[in-house]
């Protein structure tokens, strides 16, 4: 079995690949220290996300601010709590599924932080706004999920990344030409379900963005996750809960295939872009 400091090495190397900020590399880091919450060792860090979302949701519901938030983050912990080891956690629909809710938290999260530091005017810059509000999720997020023998150093080398690099670092609100019909949708049923019109038409554009920006790294921190566990004789079942099918070295070659051919074209894209 595949250690911790393995998980977070080998999700450090690859977020390295692809990212260059302190958000998209701890976001990798948390989606590879997150399939193993449904080990027994585990539990209870599973209830200590059950009891934030409890909290959450409570603390929203009586305040009239939209709930569902808390809701999507006590189902992740629910989640982990009735899978089995190596399980549905461990499944490239569990990955997908874990990926989505925890990138649709983190945006919520964002628009309920980011109205109060607006209104305390302590900055200038709306995207300054989102920036901290983000820093603030990932880091909750961060000490709830990676290892604790890691955390010191987490918060230590994070805070410092996010304080000395440069904002233009943090292209959280990047311009790719993909069509997020899903996405849009999702936020109006959201707005619809919660009877609060949070999401405006104006916020639409970044978040469109920003889901793209939260949903990779963490998907890919999963997948580095999956890449280690298959490579172990135990394996993994990748198709749960269709298949109990296990896979092995293959998709782990599969895999590392993958990501260097997205990292080639990541090069020759951004190369071009440049020159």
């Amino acid at each position: 079995m595949s250690s911790y400091k393995e998980h977070v090495l080998f999700a450090i190397l690859t977020s390295l690949i692809f990212f260059q900020n302190p958000i998209s590399i701890v976001l990798v880091i948390i989606g590879a220290s997150l399939p193993d919450f449904d080990h027994n060792i585990k539990k209870l860090n599973v209830y200590k996300m059950i009891i934030i979302g409890l909290i959450s949701f409570i603390i929203l519901y009586i305040a009239n601010l939209p709930y569902l938030v808390g809701i999507i983050f006590l189902i992740i912990p629910i989640i982990f709590y009735f899978s089995n080891h190596r399980g549905f956690t461990h499944s490239i629909l569990g990955i997908f599924l874990l990926s989505l809710l925890l990138s649709i938290v983190i945006i919520m999260g964002i628009f309920l932080i980011y109205p109060s530091l607006e209104y305390l005017a302590i900055m200038n810059n709306i995207e300054n706004y989102f920036l901290v509000s983000t820093v603030i999720i990932v880091l909750v997020l961060g000490i709830l999920t990676i290892n604790k023998n890691l955390i010191v150093p987490f918060i230590v080398l994070f805070l410092l990344g996010i304080i000395f690099l440069p904002i233009e670092y943090y292209s959280f609100f990047t311009t790719f030409d993909i069509s997020y019909n899903f996405i849009n949708w999702l936020i109006y049923s959201i707005n619809t379900i919660i009877g609060i019109n949070l999401i405006t038409d104006f916020n639409l554009v970044f978040i469109n963005q920003m889901m793209i920006c939260f949903f990779l790294p963490l998907f890919l921190g999963f997948l580095t996750h999956l890449i280690l566990d298959s490579l172990t004789p135990a394996g993994i079942e990748l198709f749960r809960p269709f298949s109990s099918k296990k896979v092995h070295k293959k998709f782990a070659v599969a895999c590392l295939i993958l990501i260097l051919l997205l990292a080639i074209l990541k090069y020759f894209f951004t190369y071009n872009y440049y020159f």
